[in-house]
């Protein structure tokens, strides 16, 4: 029996290493759910880039667990797609978010080949994402008028997502399903420096735009006692923005080292993550935050703000999970991690351990998307 076929969409997609969440999310969704062909349909460059990646080839590049179509901007188009669609004879169709541009063309065919859609948001209707309202509200009406929509049910990630994608566009409860984004896990586990009180290292990892608030985690050290590391990596998107990160580190003490490290590509993340004692992320809004779950599932604690899924990190007592209202709390955070024992950090990843096993139920998670797919597709 053929396998069911399932068509991805999407503007950016591995190798690039600027395009955040969505890859990871779609790839983590490719090895997971096996039992599908996936066909990802992306552009072949990274953002803000015109040289397409010189590591993949014309026709489609088989990654093992999808099958990947790279395409230069002036193809990336309705009649393009109409091939495809043609072509590879989709089951289904998964885009991830509302406002990328090929998320028109794609409804478009939907209606006219009758395909079933399923819609990743990925936040972008959430209440700190959904910005410049006055072009994106005539967007969602048109979408609705012209019943573009009609084949299309919806994935949430958080309470808040299923409650923006109701309100915006009006869809019912049946035709919202909450699917948690799946997990990176790691391919090994590494080996680790010995933890020594007063000594610690910590990383900052996303893109460098205000939303991930890396500014004000920078202010967080700058009382923290100790020899203290921190490592920023991640695409320099705002360069006004970063100018003022860097203003910030010049006025930090001198036991408080901060260094740029560039990208880290998809493969290298949870290597990064092993060799340092906690990520720091004061994010103003994340619908997930694959960053968070890469450092823990490489036992790396975090310090993150309450504005992510992750906030139960808290009561488990693997991590911090702070209001941003209470900047001297992330650095007591810090602190406490700083001075922690090689025995202490060891207990704290197996609090982290303990708390993956109760949070990422994989078999649980891959039927909840079948589910979606199979069944809740069939409502339409």
């Amino acid at each position: 029996m053929s396998k069911k076929k399932i068509m991805i969409p999407m503007s950016g997609f591995f190798p690039g290493r600027k395009y955040g969440g969505p890859p990871v999310s779609v790839d983590n969704f490719s090895s997971l759910l096996k039992e599908y062909e996936v066909f990802i349909v992306t552009t072949n460059h990274d953002i803000d880039e015109l040289t397409p990646y010189d590591s993949v080839h014309d026709g489609w590049n088989d990654r093992g667990n999808c099958k990947v179509l790279y395409l230069p901007d002036n193809l990336y188009t309705y009649h393009t797609f109409e091939k495809i669609v043609n072509e590879v004879g989709p089951d289904c169709i998964y885009l991830q978010g509302l406002f990328q541009s090929c998320v028109l063309p794609i409804l478009r065919l939907s209606i006219k080949y009758n395909i079933k859609v399923l819609l990743a948001p990925r936040g972008e209707l959430c209440s700190r994402a959904f910005d410049k309202q006055y072009k994106k509200i005539p967007y969602i009406i048109f979408l609705r008028t012209m019943g573009l929509l009609r084949n299309t049910q919806f994935q949430s990630t958080s309470d808040d997502e299923t409650k923006a994608i109701k309100k915006y566009l009006g869809v019912k409860d049946t035709n919202v399903h909450f699917l948690s984004n799946i997990p990176s896990i790691p391919k090994k586990e590494y080996v680790r420096d010995v933890k020594v009180s007063g000594v610690a290292k910590f990383i900052f990892l996303s893109r460098i735009v205000p939303k991930k608030n890396l500014k004000t985690a920078l202010t967080f050290f700058n009382d923290i006692r100790g020899d203290v590391s921190f490592d920023i990596y991640g695409p320099k998107e705002d360069e006004k923005y970063w100018q003022e990160c860097m203003t910030v580190i010049s006025t930090l003490p001198r036991n408080i080292q901060v260094q740029y490290k560039g990208l880290v590509s998809h493969d290298m993340v949870h290597e990064t993550f092993s060799k340092y004692d906690a990520l720091v992320f004061p994010t103003f809004s994340e619908n997930y935050g694959h960053v968070i779950a890469e450092s823990l599932l490489s036992g790396c604690s975090v310090i993150v703000s309450d504005q992510t899924p992750w906030t139960d990190i808290q009561s488990s007592k693997c991590g911090w999970a702070i209001p941003l209202t209470k900047p001297k709390d992330f650095s007591k955070a810090i602190q406490c991690i700083v001075d922690m024992s090689n025995e202490q950090l060891i207990s704290l990843r197996l609090k982290i351990s303990d708390y993956l096993k109760l949070k990422m139920k994989l078999d649980l998670l891959k039927n909840a998307y079948k589910n979606a797919i199979e069944n809740g597709l069939d409502n339409v």
